[in-house]
Order: structure tokens, then C-alpha cells, then sequence
């Protein structure tokens, strides 16, 4: 299950630095200090099902909500 979580974060991570424009290591450090990682591997079993829209979508709110600007 590990590697299939690992895959999921790849997808999301790459899809979400393209469409907000920011390169990998920006798009790391938000992922790191706002705990998206963790997030994702602690909702997998709920998040796998719903798509990579609606996981970078959610992912987009979590942070707006936080007062991040993309």
C-alpha cells in the first residue's frame, strides 16, 4: 500500500506545482509546512476514490483557507 500512496503523492504534487505554477521545491516547502503530505497519506483510503481533481482542489482550499496565495 505504501508504494500506491507514494504514487498518488506524485500525481497530486506534479499536477498541483503545474497548475499553480510553482516549481518543485516551492511546491515541497508548501506541502511540508502546511502538513499536505501528511494529509493525504492520513485520508488515502478516502481521498484514492474521488479522483486527482478533486484531491488538488481539496488540497487548493486547505491552503486557501490558511491565508496561502498561489
Amino acid at each position: 500500500m505504501i508504494n500506491e500512496i507514494l504514487f498518488m503523492e506524485t500525481r497530486i504534487f506534479r499536477e498541483f506545482c503545474r497548475r499553480n505554477n510553482v516549481n518543485a521545491e516551492m511546491g515541497n516547502n508548501i506541502f511540508n509546512s502546511h502538513k499536505i503530505w501528511q494529509y493525504i497519506e492520513s485520508c488515502y483510503d478516502i481521498l484514492h476514490m474521488n479522483g486527482d481533481d478533486y484531491v488538488i482542489n481539496d488540497i487548493d482550499n486547505i491552503l486557501k483557507n490558511r491565508g496561502v496565495v498561489l
